[in-house]
């Protein structure tokens, strides 16, 4: 029992999780790189159409991911029926889920009007999002097969499915972006698409090739749990449906963010975006260390053992804090390094504004990663409501108020937004730390 919720446990289930989020990012920067050469125009058309897609869709993905937090408490209990149920009843949502998608695509792709876009602008971004959108119809079935695999502490395999077909739409960028090997050449648009929409698919058809694998489908009687169960799928909406709210807003609030910060010039902009992209790819192995501590409470949940979720959240956060004292390190002594391999002008200014905000962030990162670490306890929990309400609430304050504030009314200077984000972090840890304490997670049941 000890060993399950040991520290070598947890970087375990970690591993892999960090790797396949490593080669995503490895992957959407090698995309937008050969975009970028392939043509300006389509680059820039690329990132408000990824953007845009990419938020409508996350509210779908994140119901059908909650199914994880199922198989996982499921798996606990070893009651393998219901793992193999959860699994088809998340892949029925995914399909309705991406019937919607398609539906609604052209009523949201008039964003792009709205925004005041035209000419040879709006018809890539046009182009580029109905290709992300049908990509994002299989990423949301690839997330309610991965579901099983995730909750049944077989996280090698997301691994591999992530790390094959990011390669292949690597690989297929250069083939059609390029037009090698006899193929005619796409363009960016068209073919960083399409790569994106075959390698998703792709993805979805190697899960569904695991799936039959012999010992797999004898153990949890997988084709002998297809039957469509109304408590799933309702159980899927009712503890999902705030997952995903707080995703699709918590990405919008990010979006308008940056666009305030926009407002007060490229430099400004250009130092947030270097401090943002060093920021988010230095949080991945922290998201990858809370998804797997989520994974083992639900199992721990499933087995009747709830007392063991203060240990695991113990070494959860052992393991995070050794990982912060390496970014406070690196941040602190090294932040012009980071900053150059974005700072391709090797501009004066860009490194002196952004110095800064690099040794604020990984103040912010020590808070961050024990938010995310509970919040991810309490997600998989089923206080799915709560998180969703106070992911709503307070980054409108600390996202897009006080930023306007201090940018555009007060015309302060930079480093105060991250002095308003330091402060979010903590008071975020706050919130989450008291609805830890207090306990309320432990009368939810979504497993039964």
């Amino acid at each position: 029992m000890q060993n399950k919720i040991s520290l070598k446990n947890i970087v375990k289930t970690t591993y892999p999780i960090i790797l396949s989020m490593f080669s995503l990012n490895i992957m959407t920067f090698i995309d937008r790189a050969f975009v970028s050469k392939s043509s300006l125009a389509e680059f820039a058309a690329v990132v408000p159409a990824s953007n845009l897609a990419t938020t409508i869709s996350s509210i779908f993905i994140g119901i059908v991911g909650f199914g994880a937090a199922l198989v996982a408490q499921y798996y606990g209990a070893e009651n393998y029926d219901n793992c193999a149920k959860t699994l088809w009843n998340s892949i029925y949502l995914s399909i309705v889920f991406s019937l919607i998608l398609i539906i609604i695509s052209p009523a949201a792709s008039s964003i792009f009007e709205l925004m005041g876009h035209h000419g040879l602008l709006l018809k890539y971004e046009k182009q580029f999002f109905y290709l992300i959108i049908f990509s994002s119809c299989f990423q949301i079935l690839s997330t309610g097969l991965s579901n099983f695999f995730k909750g049944i502490n077989n996280t090698k395999v997301p691994l591999f499915v992530g790390v094959t077909s990011n390669i292949i739409n690597i690989v297929l960028d250069y083939v059609f972006i390029f037009g090698k090997f006899g193929c005619p050449k796409l363009g960016g648009i068209l073919g960083s698409g399409l790569s994106t929409l075959l390698s998703c698919f792709i993805g979805v058809l190697i899960y569904l090739v695991l799936i039959n694998e012999k010992a797999l489908k004898y153990k949890y009687k997988l084709f002998s749990n297809l039957k469509l169960d109304k408590t799933l799928i309702l159980k899927l909406l009712h503890f999902g449906l705030p997952s995903g709210i707080q995703t699709f807003v918590g990405t919008g609030y990010f979006t308008l963010l940056l666009l305030i910060i926009g407002k007060t010039g490229e430099l400004n902009l250009s130092c947030a975006n270097i401090a943002f992209t060093i920021e988010s790819i230095s949080v991945l192995p922290v998201q990858g260390i809370g998804i797997a501590i989520s994974i083992i409470v639900g199992n721990e949940i499933g087995a009747g053992r709830i007392h063991n979720v203060q240990k695991i959240l113990k070494n959860g956060l052992i393991l995070g804090f050794l990982f912060n004292v390496f970014l406070i390190l690196l941040f602190n002594i090294f932040p012009d390094t980071l900053i150059s391999i974005f700072n391709s002008g090797n501009s004066k200014e860009i490194l002196t504004y952004t110095i800064p905000l690099i040794k604020i962030t990984s103040i912010w990162l020590i808070f961050d990663t024990t938010q995310i670490i509970i919040s991810n306890i309490l997600k998989s929990t089923g206080d799915t409501v709560f998180m969703m309400i106070i992911f709503m609430t307070v980054p409108f304050i600390f996202y897009i108020a006080l930023p306007y504030i201090l940018c555009v009314i007060l015309s302060l200077k930079l480093y105060w937004v991250w002095i308003d984000l330091l402060i979010f972090t903590f008071f975020m840890l706050t919130l989450v730390s008291i609805r830890f304490v207090k306990g309320k997670w432990k009368t939810i049941n979504i497993a039964n």
